[in-house]
Protein backbone atom coordinates (compact mmCIF):
# COMPACT_ATOMS: atom_id res chain seq x y z
CA UNK A 1 0.00 0.00 0.00
CA UNK A 2 1.54 3.35 -0.95
CA UNK A 3 1.75 6.42 1.55
CA UNK A 4 -1.46 8.02 -0.51
CA UNK A 5 -3.40 4.34 0.06
CA UNK A 6 -2.80 5.02 4.35
CA UNK A 7 -4.62 8.99 4.00
CA UNK A 8 -7.25 8.27 0.89
CA UNK A 9 -10.33 7.08 2.27
CA UNK A 10 -11.65 5.92 -1.52
CA UNK A 11 -8.68 3.06 -1.45
CA UNK A 12 -10.32 -0.37 -1.15
CA UNK A 13 -9.35 -3.82 -1.63
CA UNK A 14 -11.27 -6.42 -3.46
CA UNK A 15 -13.19 -7.57 0.00
CA UNK A 16 -14.47 -4.11 0.34
CA UNK A 17 -11.80 -2.97 2.85
CA UNK A 18 -10.01 0.67 3.50
CA UNK A 19 -7.43 2.03 5.29
CA UNK A 20 -8.53 5.11 6.39
CA UNK A 21 -7.42 8.32 8.85
CA UNK A 22 -8.69 8.10 12.08
CA UNK A 23 -11.34 10.73 13.00
CA UNK A 24 -13.17 11.61 16.32
CA UNK A 25 -16.58 9.91 14.48
CA UNK A 26 -14.77 6.04 15.37
CA UNK A 27 -14.10 6.77 18.20
CA UNK A 28 -16.98 4.57 20.04
CA UNK A 29 -15.86 1.69 17.85
CA UNK A 30 -12.16 1.57 18.30
CA UNK A 31 -12.97 2.21 22.03
CA UNK A 32 -14.81 -0.94 22.35
CA UNK A 33 -12.88 -2.62 19.77
CA UNK A 34 -9.77 -1.86 22.22
CA UNK A 35 -12.12 -3.12 25.16
CA UNK A 36 -12.84 -6.82 22.96
CA UNK A 37 -9.47 -7.60 22.68
CA UNK A 38 -7.83 -6.53 26.04
CA UNK A 39 -11.01 -7.21 28.36
CA UNK A 40 -13.23 -9.68 27.01
CA UNK A 41 -14.37 -11.18 29.71
CA UNK A 42 -14.29 -8.12 32.36
CA UNK A 43 -17.12 -5.88 33.57
CA UNK A 44 -17.49 -3.01 31.63
CA UNK A 45 -19.18 0.21 32.83
CA UNK A 46 -20.25 3.21 31.45
CA UNK A 47 -17.55 4.85 33.15
CA UNK A 48 -14.82 2.58 31.90
CA UNK A 49 -16.22 3.55 28.34
CA UNK A 50 -16.01 7.05 28.80
CA UNK A 51 -12.66 6.71 30.21
CA UNK A 52 -11.87 4.64 26.92
CA UNK A 53 -13.28 7.29 24.67
CA UNK A 54 -11.61 10.30 26.29
CA UNK A 55 -8.21 8.84 25.82
CA UNK A 56 -8.47 7.95 22.46
CA UNK A 57 -9.16 11.58 21.69
CA UNK A 58 -6.54 13.29 24.30
CA UNK A 59 -3.67 10.61 22.74
CA UNK A 60 -4.34 10.00 19.28
CA UNK A 61 -6.21 13.50 18.39
CA UNK A 62 -5.53 15.92 20.86
CA UNK A 63 -1.48 15.43 21.33
CA UNK A 64 0.53 18.40 20.95
CA UNK A 65 2.07 17.65 18.43
CA UNK A 66 0.63 18.77 14.88
CA UNK A 67 1.83 16.92 12.32
CA UNK A 68 -1.51 17.35 9.66
CA UNK A 69 -0.73 14.90 7.29
CA UNK A 70 0.37 12.09 10.24
CA UNK A 71 -2.81 10.55 11.84
CA UNK A 72 -3.56 7.13 13.27
CA UNK A 73 -5.06 4.49 11.32
CA UNK A 74 -8.62 2.07 11.17
CA UNK A 75 -9.26 -0.35 8.82
CA UNK A 76 -12.63 -0.67 8.13
CA UNK A 77 -14.88 -3.00 6.66
CA UNK A 78 -18.51 -2.51 4.64
CA UNK A 79 -18.81 0.38 7.85
CA UNK A 80 -17.49 -1.50 10.66
CA UNK A 81 -13.92 -1.05 12.11
CA UNK A 82 -11.95 -4.18 12.48
CA UNK A 83 -8.25 -2.60 13.11
CA UNK A 84 -6.43 0.44 14.42
CA UNK A 85 -3.30 1.68 14.34
CA UNK A 86 -2.58 4.76 16.96
CA UNK A 87 0.42 7.03 15.87
CA UNK A 88 1.81 10.08 17.76
CA UNK A 89 4.10 12.52 16.32
CA UNK A 90 7.42 12.98 17.93
CA UNK A 91 9.82 15.63 17.21
CA UNK A 92 13.78 14.77 16.91
CA UNK A 93 17.14 16.54 16.12
CA UNK A 94 20.31 14.81 14.38
CA UNK A 95 22.99 17.03 13.68
CA UNK A 96 21.49 20.06 13.06
CA UNK A 97 18.47 18.93 11.26
CA UNK A 98 14.80 19.17 12.83
CA UNK A 99 12.94 15.63 12.00
CA UNK A 100 9.70 14.42 11.89
CA UNK A 101 9.16 10.65 13.81
CA UNK A 102 6.28 8.84 14.20
CA UNK A 103 5.32 6.69 17.55
CA UNK A 104 2.73 3.65 17.30
CA UNK A 105 0.75 2.70 19.98
CA UNK A 106 -2.52 0.47 20.41
CA UNK A 107 -1.98 -1.52 17.43
CA UNK A 108 -5.32 -3.58 18.08
CA UNK A 109 -7.13 -6.37 14.80
CA UNK A 110 -10.33 -7.66 15.48
CA UNK A 111 -9.41 -11.32 15.91
CA UNK A 112 -12.67 -12.16 14.15
CA UNK A 113 -11.71 -10.86 11.22
CA UNK A 114 -8.97 -11.95 9.09
CA UNK A 115 -6.64 -10.49 11.25
CA UNK A 116 -3.22 -11.21 10.01
CA UNK A 117 -3.93 -9.88 6.73
CA UNK A 118 -5.72 -6.41 8.29
CA UNK A 119 -2.48 -6.25 10.39
CA UNK A 120 -0.13 -5.98 7.29
CA UNK A 121 -1.98 -3.71 6.00
CA UNK A 122 -2.41 -1.39 8.91
CA UNK A 123 1.90 -1.48 9.32
CA UNK A 124 2.49 -1.00 5.72
CA UNK A 125 0.38 2.14 5.57
CA UNK A 126 2.01 3.70 8.64
CA UNK A 127 5.14 2.88 7.47
CA UNK A 128 4.50 4.19 4.00
CA UNK A 129 3.88 7.61 6.18
CA UNK A 130 5.10 11.00 5.30
CA UNK A 131 7.24 10.57 8.86
CA UNK A 132 11.07 10.58 8.66
CA UNK A 133 11.35 8.25 11.25
CA UNK A 134 8.91 5.42 12.26
CA UNK A 135 9.50 3.93 15.88
CA UNK A 136 7.65 0.91 18.24
CA UNK A 137 8.91 0.39 21.02
CA UNK A 138 6.78 -2.03 22.89
CA UNK A 139 6.54 -4.34 20.03
CA UNK A 140 5.22 -7.85 20.35
CA UNK A 141 6.85 -10.99 18.49
CA UNK A 142 3.93 -10.87 15.83
CA UNK A 143 4.44 -7.35 15.36
CA UNK A 144 8.57 -7.69 15.23
CA UNK A 145 8.03 -10.36 12.23
CA UNK A 146 6.03 -7.99 10.34
CA UNK A 147 7.96 -4.94 10.77
CA UNK A 148 10.49 -6.77 9.64
CA UNK A 149 8.81 -8.43 6.67
CA UNK A 150 8.34 -4.82 5.40
CA UNK A 151 11.82 -3.94 5.45
CA UNK A 152 11.57 -2.29 9.56
CA UNK A 153 14.66 -3.03 11.93
CA UNK A 154 15.05 -3.98 15.40
CA UNK A 155 17.08 -2.19 17.78
CA UNK A 156 18.67 -5.27 19.81
CA UNK A 157 20.72 -3.15 22.18
CA UNK A 158 17.24 -1.37 22.96
CA UNK A 159 14.99 -3.88 23.38
CA UNK A 160 17.20 -5.27 26.10
CA UNK A 161 16.33 -4.15 30.14
CA UNK A 162 17.91 -4.38 33.04
CA UNK A 163 16.75 -5.11 36.90
CA UNK A 164 18.23 -4.00 40.52
CA UNK A 165 16.95 -5.54 42.82
CA UNK A 166 16.82 -3.93 46.23
CA UNK A 167 15.12 -6.08 48.44
CA UNK A 168 15.78 -9.51 47.03
CA UNK A 169 13.47 -11.93 49.44
CA UNK A 170 10.64 -9.86 49.49
CA UNK A 171 11.45 -9.76 45.35
CA UNK A 172 11.89 -13.40 45.53
CA UNK A 173 8.35 -13.93 47.40
CA UNK A 174 6.49 -11.93 45.27
CA UNK A 175 7.74 -13.96 41.98
CA UNK A 176 6.40 -16.64 44.07
CA UNK A 177 3.17 -15.42 44.47
CA UNK A 178 2.41 -15.48 40.70
CA UNK A 179 3.15 -18.89 40.30
CA UNK A 180 0.38 -21.63 40.20
CA UNK A 181 0.71 -23.89 43.56
CA UNK A 182 3.33 -21.67 45.32
CA UNK A 183 1.21 -18.80 46.95
CA UNK A 184 1.21 -20.34 49.82
CA UNK A 185 4.71 -20.82 50.24
CA UNK A 186 5.00 -17.19 49.84
CA UNK A 187 2.73 -16.47 52.40
CA UNK A 188 4.77 -18.45 54.59
CA UNK A 189 7.82 -16.59 53.62
CA UNK A 190 6.89 -13.36 53.84
CA UNK A 191 7.29 -12.51 57.37
CA UNK A 192 10.99 -13.78 57.21
CA UNK A 193 12.06 -12.26 54.24
CA UNK A 194 11.81 -8.69 55.31
CA UNK A 195 14.34 -9.24 58.02
CA UNK A 196 16.99 -11.10 55.73
CA UNK A 197 16.05 -7.78 53.35
CA UNK A 198 16.58 -5.83 56.47
CA UNK A 199 19.97 -7.39 57.32
CA UNK A 200 21.34 -7.22 53.34
CA UNK A 201 20.59 -3.33 52.60
CA UNK A 202 22.08 -2.33 55.85
CA UNK A 203 24.77 -4.28 56.76
CA UNK A 204 27.95 -2.32 55.05
CA UNK A 205 29.43 -6.02 54.18
CA UNK A 206 26.30 -6.82 51.75
CA UNK A 207 26.62 -6.17 47.77
CA UNK A 208 22.73 -4.98 48.95
CA UNK A 209 23.83 -2.50 51.27
CA UNK A 210 22.16 1.47 50.52
CA UNK A 211 24.48 3.79 51.37
CA UNK A 212 23.36 7.43 51.45
CA UNK A 213 24.20 9.21 48.64
CA UNK A 214 26.61 12.26 48.42
CA UNK A 215 24.55 14.06 46.19
CA UNK A 216 21.33 16.21 46.91
CA UNK A 217 18.02 15.89 45.09
CA UNK A 218 15.42 18.44 44.05
CA UNK A 219 12.03 17.99 42.40
CA UNK A 220 12.30 17.52 38.38
CA UNK A 221 10.56 20.89 36.52
CA UNK A 222 10.53 20.84 32.68
CA UNK A 223 12.33 24.38 33.33
CA UNK A 224 15.48 22.09 34.13
CA UNK A 225 15.06 19.67 31.53
CA UNK A 226 14.44 22.07 28.65
CA UNK A 227 17.63 23.97 30.15
CA UNK A 228 19.94 21.16 30.70
CA UNK A 229 18.74 18.37 27.93
CA UNK A 230 21.62 19.20 25.61
CA UNK A 231 24.56 18.92 28.29
CA UNK A 232 23.51 15.12 28.89
CA UNK A 233 23.42 13.92 25.01
CA UNK A 234 26.08 13.44 22.68
CA UNK A 235 26.13 16.57 20.40
CA UNK A 236 25.72 14.69 17.15
CA UNK A 237 23.49 11.90 18.32
CA UNK A 238 19.54 11.14 17.75
CA UNK A 239 17.36 12.88 20.06
CA UNK A 240 14.09 13.79 20.91
CA UNK A 241 12.68 17.12 20.86
CA UNK A 242 11.06 18.93 23.76
CA UNK A 243 9.08 22.59 23.96
CA UNK A 244 7.17 23.47 27.24
CA UNK A 245 3.68 22.34 26.03
CA UNK A 246 4.77 18.71 24.58
CA UNK A 247 7.16 18.27 28.05
CA UNK A 248 3.98 19.34 30.30
CA UNK A 249 1.75 17.12 28.23
CA UNK A 250 4.12 13.93 29.07
CA UNK A 251 4.29 14.87 32.20
CA UNK A 252 0.88 14.68 32.77
CA UNK A 253 0.37 11.49 30.92
CA UNK A 254 3.29 9.61 32.76
CA UNK A 255 1.53 10.75 36.16
CA UNK A 256 -2.26 10.03 35.32
CA UNK A 257 -1.76 6.94 33.08
CA UNK A 258 -1.29 4.32 36.36
CA UNK A 259 -3.39 4.93 39.48
CA UNK A 260 -1.44 2.34 41.17
CA UNK A 261 1.07 3.80 42.22
CA UNK A 262 3.32 7.60 41.97
CA UNK A 263 5.48 9.28 39.22
CA UNK A 264 8.84 10.19 40.58
CA UNK A 265 10.72 12.67 38.74
CA UNK A 266 14.08 14.09 40.50
CA UNK A 267 16.56 16.12 39.42
CA UNK A 268 20.34 15.50 41.07
CA UNK A 269 22.76 17.71 42.17
CA UNK A 270 26.52 17.65 43.41
CA UNK A 271 26.97 20.20 45.71
CA UNK A 272 25.65 23.34 42.98
CA UNK A 273 25.98 21.74 39.70
CA UNK A 274 23.03 19.57 38.24
CA UNK A 275 24.57 16.30 37.02
CA UNK A 276 21.48 14.36 36.01
CA UNK A 277 17.80 13.40 36.88
CA UNK A 278 15.27 10.33 36.39
CA UNK A 279 11.97 9.53 36.42
CA UNK A 280 10.20 6.41 37.59
CA UNK A 281 7.00 4.98 38.37
CA UNK A 282 6.61 3.07 41.44
CA UNK A 283 3.30 0.94 41.88
CA UNK A 284 1.67 -0.75 44.83
CA UNK A 285 3.55 -3.89 44.24
CA UNK A 286 7.19 -2.16 45.03
CA UNK A 287 7.86 -2.45 41.44
CA UNK A 288 9.83 0.61 40.53
CA UNK A 289 9.36 1.23 36.35
CA UNK A 290 12.15 3.38 35.09
CA UNK A 291 11.23 6.13 32.40
CA UNK A 292 14.27 7.58 31.58
CA UNK A 293 18.04 8.71 33.20
CA UNK A 294 19.97 11.43 31.95
CA UNK A 295 23.29 11.65 32.73
CA UNK A 296 26.94 12.33 31.38
CA UNK A 297 28.93 9.21 31.81
CA UNK A 298 30.99 10.80 34.45
CA UNK A 299 28.02 10.95 36.60
CA UNK A 300 26.15 7.99 36.01
CA UNK A 301 27.09 6.32 38.75
CA UNK A 302 26.03 8.85 41.22
CA UNK A 303 22.60 9.67 39.15
CA UNK A 304 22.26 5.81 39.72
CA UNK A 305 22.90 5.85 43.48
CA UNK A 306 20.58 8.58 43.74
CA UNK A 307 17.70 6.48 41.98
CA UNK A 308 18.70 3.26 43.65
CA UNK A 309 18.36 5.02 47.22
CA UNK A 310 15.72 6.99 46.33
CA UNK A 311 13.57 3.95 45.34
CA UNK A 312 14.59 1.75 48.16
CA UNK A 313 13.94 4.51 50.51
CA UNK A 314 10.17 4.87 48.77
CA UNK A 315 9.69 1.30 49.70
CA UNK A 316 10.51 -0.34 46.56
CA UNK A 317 11.53 -4.14 46.00
CA UNK A 318 13.07 -3.37 42.74
CA UNK A 319 13.91 -1.33 39.99
CA UNK A 320 13.53 -1.65 36.65
CA UNK A 321 14.29 -0.37 33.13
CA UNK A 322 15.12 -0.10 29.24
CA UNK A 323 19.06 -0.74 28.92
CA UNK A 324 20.45 3.02 27.58
CA UNK A 325 23.60 1.41 25.58
CA UNK A 326 25.75 4.48 26.64
CA UNK A 327 25.69 3.41 30.59
CA UNK A 328 26.23 -0.30 30.01
CA UNK A 329 29.12 -0.54 32.19
CA UNK A 330 27.70 1.71 34.88
CA UNK A 331 24.53 -0.83 35.16
CA UNK A 332 26.55 -3.44 35.53
CA UNK A 333 28.89 -2.09 38.35
CA UNK A 334 26.20 -1.52 40.29
CA UNK A 335 25.15 -5.34 40.30
CA UNK A 336 21.96 -4.60 37.26
CA UNK A 337 20.60 -7.94 35.77
CA UNK A 338 20.13 -7.82 32.12
CA UNK A 339 17.50 -9.58 30.45
CA UNK A 340 14.54 -9.41 27.52
CA UNK A 341 11.59 -9.29 29.42
CA UNK A 342 9.28 -8.79 26.33
CA UNK A 343 9.12 -5.62 24.34
CA UNK A 344 11.12 -5.04 21.57
CA UNK A 345 12.25 -1.77 20.39
CA UNK A 346 11.46 -1.72 16.25
CA UNK A 347 11.88 1.31 14.13
CA UNK A 348 11.88 1.72 9.81
CA UNK A 349 13.15 4.44 7.49
CA UNK A 350 14.17 5.75 4.57
CA UNK A 351 17.33 6.83 5.72
CA UNK A 352 19.87 4.91 6.81
CA UNK A 353 21.85 7.18 8.61
CA UNK A 354 18.42 7.68 11.15
CA UNK A 355 18.12 3.72 11.90
CA UNK A 356 21.72 3.35 12.16
CA UNK A 357 22.29 5.54 15.52
CA UNK A 358 19.26 2.72 17.53
CA UNK A 359 21.89 -0.05 15.83
CA UNK A 360 25.04 1.87 17.84
CA UNK A 361 23.34 2.85 20.61
CA UNK A 362 23.92 6.66 19.53
CA UNK A 363 20.43 7.94 20.60
CA UNK A 364 18.92 9.56 23.24
CA UNK A 365 15.28 8.02 22.91
CA UNK A 366 13.66 7.23 26.54
CA UNK A 367 10.49 5.09 27.49
CA UNK A 368 9.45 8.69 28.47
CA UNK A 369 9.45 9.63 24.87
CA UNK A 370 8.24 6.39 23.67
CA UNK A 371 5.03 3.90 24.02
CA UNK A 372 4.35 4.32 27.76
CA UNK A 373 3.68 7.40 28.29
CA UNK A 374 0.72 6.76 25.08
CA UNK A 375 -0.56 3.38 26.69
CA UNK A 376 -4.16 3.17 28.24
Amino acid sequence: MTQAAATNPQTRSAVNTCIREFDERDIPQVADLHTRVFRPAGVVTARDRARHRDYFATVFLDNPWPAPRLASLVCEQDGRISGFLGVVPRRMWLKGNHLLAAISSQFIVDPASHSALIAVQLAKAFLDGPQDLSISDEATDASRLIWEGLGGTTALLHSIYWTRPLRPARLAVSLLRNRAGLASLASVAGPPSRLVDALATRLRVSQMYQALPRTVGSDLGADIVLAHLPEFTTRDSLRVEYDDRTLDWLMERAASRRTDGHLHKRAVHDEQDLIGWYVYHLDGHGSADVLQVAATPASIGEVLDDLLYHAWRQGATAVTGRLDPRFMQAFSDKLCLFHRRGPWMLVSSRKPELVRPFQCGDVSFSRFDGEWCLGF
